[in-house]
């Protein structure tokens, strides 16, 4: 098990030609003319169907903690290729395959498009989903367990997303019996460090732990309360050194002797004026956590995007100091699927909170992070099994209208189920998908920005477990150079 290693602020990080992580997408062969005696000029490049595809899973959240116990849950992850029909003009051919690989072991290769595989994962490891030659355009993947025991009790959905060198997450909280870990994953060849920042609701938290070190294609988990105490409204940066990672934060919360919820997040949006979440189930209670990355204090105003165009959400203002958090109380809602949209003077990052808890029962809650928008495919693949989770499907446009196209498969279907949707400026809809294989969403016209999440939940008997993930975009093609002959 890879264990993170703590350095103190003066140590020098080497850094050097670093491999690209997760989605590290693809280079493709470029295509030439015939030799030339006054050699080759470039010209135009042209966009090629990508031959390699790396995405990179976190592998189970509630394990690797130096000194802590683990947690076992039964996490696996899906994956695949989206269907030839979803790519638009593009049309790979050849040989290709995709697996999963956790440590050393790999599924069986897929070489057929549009099927999910699923493989299981190992605690203290991530897994990786490698595609190449006709493959690879289009891959999605996530990971997903489902677990109601007394000690843990939720729906964990995480997609399978890029990396990056900065980036924020939110969730958590001060309430007794409640703990956050941090997952770092690197699936680059050389070892990164990172530094990490807490803001709260009264400013920056200070942290007695310095950088970690996350080994080459390994992982670093810790306790959040190591770097937030008791923060009420923890939002983390954690920023790469030499490299990039893959960052996620669980969340579960036992109180008392009740577990009232796991959830696992995905970083949010980059900070920016504008935050769109697409899909999140509203139920018994719940906020929009709200962080200011900058050194002035942000307005923000808040509004639930629908079918017939946006509302102002009850209460929907709110003023959250420079460098700390806020909370906006979501009032006013009944119980339900929304996308909702921030709108700030200054730019701020934002996560939504929700629980299915009544009382003093069991429960479950889900973090629906804000998402960046895509002009390009959205996708997610799911693992098979028996918990009889079914997702609802949220997209959202934003500063113009778009139509949309939505493919997905049900389990144990033969085919595809597509849906065109036209969505004026800032609409939005909500599609209940039922039991589904993979779901793929893309923008065919318009000038909209473009978002799109699942709200997933079921899977137990008792209160409704529920989860949140957004769908990510997947890459088809590269740009490849051409060279000509010189006349």
């Amino acid at each position: 098990m890879n264990r993170a290693r703590w350095v103190g602020p003066g140590r020098l990080v080497l850094t050097g030609a670093v491999a690209a992580g997760l989605v590290a997408l693809a280079t493709t062969s470029p295509v030439t003319g015939a030799a030339a005696p006054g050699g080759p000029v470039a010209g135009e490049p042209t966009l090629a169907p990508i031959t390699s595809a790396d995405l990179s899973c976190p592998g189970p959240e509630l394990s690797g903690v130096p000194g802590v116990e683990d947690l076992q849950v039964p996490a696996l992850v899906g994956a695949a290729a989206a269907p030839t029909q979803v790519l638009g003009p593009t049309r790979p051919s050849g040989d290709g395959s995709l697996s999963i690989r956790t440590g050393g072991t790999g599924s069986t290769a897929l070489t057929e498009r549009g099927t999910t595989t699923t493989a299981p994962t190992t605690p203290g490891r991530s897994s990786d989903v490698r595609a190449t030659g006709s493959m690879a355009p289009g891959i999605a993947a996530s990971q997903e367990w489902t677990v109601a025991r007394a000690e843990v009790r939720g729906l964990a959905t995480v997609p399978c997303a890029e990396p990056g060198s900065d980036l924020w997450l939110l969730a958590g909280g001060g309430a007794p019996g409640r703990q956050e870990r941090l997952v770092l994953s690197n699936p680059g060849a050389n070892e990164v460090t990172v530094d990490l920042t807490a803001l709260g609701r009264r400013g920056v938290v200070p942290s007695p732990t310095g950088a970690i070190v996350v080994p080459a294609g390994g992982r670093a988990a810790l306790l959040v309360d190591a770097i937030t105490g008791a923060e009420e409204s923890p939002a983390v940066r954690v920023r790469v050194n030499g490299g990039t990672v893959r960052a996620v934060m669980s969340d579960i919360w036992l109180d008392g002797s009740v577990p009232a919820g796991a959830e696992t997040t995905v970083p949010t949006a980059a900070p920016s004026r504008r935050q769109v979440i697409p899909a999140a189930r509203v139920g018994t209670a719940g906020s929009i956590r709200i962080a200011v990355p900058d050194r002035q204090q942000a307005v923000v105003s808040a509004r639930v995007v629908g079918t017939d165009g946006p509302t102002p959400l009850r209460g929907g203002v709110v003023r959250v100091g420079a460098r700390s958090t806020g909370e906006l109380a979501l009032t006013g809602l009944k119980p339900g699927t929304y996308a909702v949209e921030l709108t700030s003077d200054v730019p701020i990052v934002a996560s939504l909170w929700s629980t299915q808890r009544t009382a003093d029962g069991p429960g479950d809650f889900m973090w629906a992070p804000s998402t960046p928008a895509s002009s390009g495919l959205l996708g997610a693949a799911y693992p098979a099994s028996k918990d009889g989770t079914t997702r609802v499907l949220g997209v959202v446009a934003t500063g113009g209208p778009a139509k949309v196209s939505v493919t997905w498969r049900s389990v144990g279907a033969k085919d595809w189920t597509t849906r065109e949707v036209d969505l004026a400026q800032d609409r939005a809809m909500t599609l209940d998908l039922g039991s589904v294989e993979s779901v793929w969403v893309r923008r065919t016209s318009g000038t909209g920005e473009v978002r799109s999440a699942v709200a997933s939940s079921g899977g137990q008997p008792g209160p409704l477990l529920v989860s949140g993930a957004p769908l990510v975009e997947s890459t088809v093609t590269s740009a490849v150079s051409r060279a000509h002959p010189v006349p």
